[in-house]
């Protein structure tokens, strides 16, 4: 999701837009969302395989509000930035006759954190901007979700890539720790935002023009 739709569901959440609470926990739907996730999956066909498995194995339909939360927080445009200067740095190559884990990934860790500290901001003033459209004259109220859940799925995806910079760690071993990484770490930020109703919900409410008959 990108940060733009994260701030306006922020801004719609601190100013008391009405909705329905969801009544529903989607815990397969997480489960197998995460999992379709872990193995590569596009957020959107993730989402929809854990929908469907929802349904399927429960009988019931779940409200939407609940599968969301599984990508929702994913900051698409500092993941994309991300993704596109690790490809330009390239693969960083270990001394001859060394271990991978003895490689200098210091300008990895540097930029890691350059671009959390940047999803913050972003998301603080995108969120700013965002409650102004919605309540122009009403004082700005500081995020506190949207902001942490942000750069927390950003730390939980790029270090669960195969270039993460954890290998500058001996013991850690990228294949089998990277998807179990995407795998807790996705499912633990979606459950409680979830728990703690950090949610936006929508209902259709019908317009005055629209209960007139034609």
């Amino acid at each position: 999701m990108s940060l733009s739709s994260m701030a306006e569901d922020s801004a719609l959440r601190l100013r008391g837009t009405p909705g329905a609470s969801p009544q529903t926990a989607a815990a397969t739907a997480a489960a197998v969302t995460a999992e379709q996730m872990a193995k590569g999956a596009p957020p959107d066909d993730a989402k929809i395989a854990g929908e469907l498995a929802a349904r399927t194995n429960a009988g019931t339909s779940v409200t939407g509000s609940v599968l969301t939360q599984l990508v929702k927080y994913v900051p698409t445009e500092t993941i994309s930035i991300y993704l596109a200067v690790q490809a330009a740095l390239g693969t960083v190559s270990a001394p001859p006759g060394a271990r991978e884990c003895d490689a200098n990934y210091t300008s990895r860790w540097v930029w890691l954190a350059l671009l959390g500290v940047a999803t913050v901001l972003l998301t603080l003033g995108l969120a700013y901007r965002s409650q102004k459209q919605v309540a122009p004259a009403a004082r700005f109220k500081v995020p506190l979700v949207e902001p942490a859940a942000a750069t927390a799925a950003y730390l939980v995806w790029t270090l669960s890539l195969p270039t993460t910079p954890l290998k500058d760690y001996c013991s850690y071993d990228a294949t089998a720790w990277g998807p179990v990484i995407l795998l807790a770490g996705t499912t633990l930020i979606a459950t409680t935002a979830y728990v703690f109703g950090k949610t936006v919900t929508w209902e259709k409410v019908l317009m005055d023009a629209e209960r007139q008959p034609k």
